[in-house]
């Protein structure tokens, strides 16, 4: 999923970034929400549903815990950039530094530098696929296995070029399918237009021209009624990430007592979220996980322990969000080309054979996902830099 970390100090009193740990904890935090998005697919396509097994064991009810959680870190994913995005949108609007050209360049530049690729790569396994294991009732690309909590849809009839190019314009799931068997791509439409949308809603507020506000409110409300209910609805769950960029450090965080218990408040938060899901409902229990995630994410930034030396942690909370970005959109096309070529008519038991084997699988798409991102999202910064100095350039020459 897509979360990029602002560079420089965020407004108010947020700790800086260079001194102070709860980066590297929020490192950590958005790299582990993408291994649990991609084990959870993994879990879906290798493996028969839980409801399925008879008995299971200790070993079969953690795993299955552990790996249901796919979609509530994707509501982790949104404060995560909820709190980034508004953070870079405010400092440079009260620094009066706000350009339109400058912020789209940053986030298309690290949008497409691995959706471009990615959806290449997509239609590249899903071809491979289609190929050699046909679309017939026997295929996984077919009838047989369409009809699960994952594949409630066919591949071959979303493999179109109308929904690739939909997806390069953020519009799956708004006007087209998503593209291929990359189902994972649906939250870029979402995050894609709370980019557009944020700063248009502050900007109203800080423009004094009345013309320009009208047009950023004409912009602001033909995005609402564009992207859908559902999208306005998650758009709360980004916006909580916001609530932190401008909240002011609390004094009662240096009691310690107080701080132990916002942290106990928020866990408790989020085990009841997960537990009553069937309860309460999806978007209640989104909205929970939402709250206590920014709770964690308040008591994070203001937290004043140094890093006085960068030790494993540091370097594994850098390193694993790395190649996030790149994970989240990668891994589901593979996934399904191994599914296509290791599993016959019905998923695998979850026994410790089966479960070595999809280790094993994990561990070979964690590798693919890493030398692509080595070649797409570790350039973000040099394409960006690329970029803004030929638009720099083109400027001066019109000049």
């Amino acid at each position: 999923m897509l979360v990029e970390k602002n560079q420089t100090q965020p407004i108010y009193s947020i700790p800086s970034i260079r001194n102070y740990r709860w980066s590297t904890h929020l490192d950590l935090l958005r790299g582990l929400a993408s291994l649990l998005v991609f084990i959870g697919h993994m879990r879906i396509l290798l493996f028969i549903e839980y409801s399925e097994i008879i008995n299971p064991s200790f070993l079969t009810k953690r795993l299955n815990s552990f790996t249901v959680l796919g979609h509530q870190s994707v509501m982790i994913f949104f404060v995560l950039s909820g709190f980034f995005i508004s953070t870079s949108v405010i400092r440079r609007i009260k620094q009066k530094q706000w350009s339109w050209v400058n912020y789209l360049v940053d986030r298309l530049t690290r949008l497409y530098i691995v959706l471009i690729p990615a959806l290449l790569l997509s239609s590249f396994w899903d071809s491979l696929g289609i190929k050699i294991f046909g679309t017939g009732q026997d295929s996984f690309y077919g009838e047989r296995f369409h009809n699960g909590h994952l594949a409630t849809y066919k591949i071959l009839e979303n493999f179109t070029f109308q929904n690739a190019l939909g997806t390069l314009a953020f519009l799956q799931t708004i006007f087209v399918d998503l593209f291929g068997s990359n189902k994972a791509v649906w939250s870029l439409a979402y995050e894609f237009w709370y980019y557009i949308l944020f700063p248009s809603i502050i900007l109203f507020f800080c423009v004094k021209s009345l013309k320009v506000r009208v047009l950023y409110a004409l912009l602001a409300s033909s995005i609402l009624l564009l992207v859908g209910s559902e999208i306005r609805i998650y758009f709360l769950v980004w916006l909580m990430g916001a609530l932190v960029s401008i909240s002011h450090p609390s004094k009662y965080l240096n009691n310690k007592n107080v701080l132990n218990s916002l942290i106990i408040f928020s866990i408790l938060i989020l085990c009841i979220a997960l537990m009553s899901e069937r309860f309460i409902g999806r978007e209640l229990a989104d909205f929970l996980i939402g709250i206590s995630t920014t709770v964690m994410i308040y008591l994070l930034v203001n937290s004043r322990s140094k890093i006085r030396q960068e030790g494993a942690y540091e370097k594994f909370s850098k390193g694993l969000p790395g190649c996030s970005y790149t994970l989240y959109l990668v891994h589901m096309p593979i996934l399904c080309f191994i599914r296509a070529c290791v599993i016959g008519d019905r998923p695998w038991e979850p026994d410790i054979l089966h479960i070595l084997l999809a280790l094993i699988i994990v561990v070979f798409v964690f590798l693919y996902a890493v030398v692509i991102a080595h070649f797409t999202e570790a350039k973000t910064d040099n394409l960006r830099n690329l970029i803004m100095s030929w638009i720099k350039n083109r400027a001066l020459n019109q000049a």
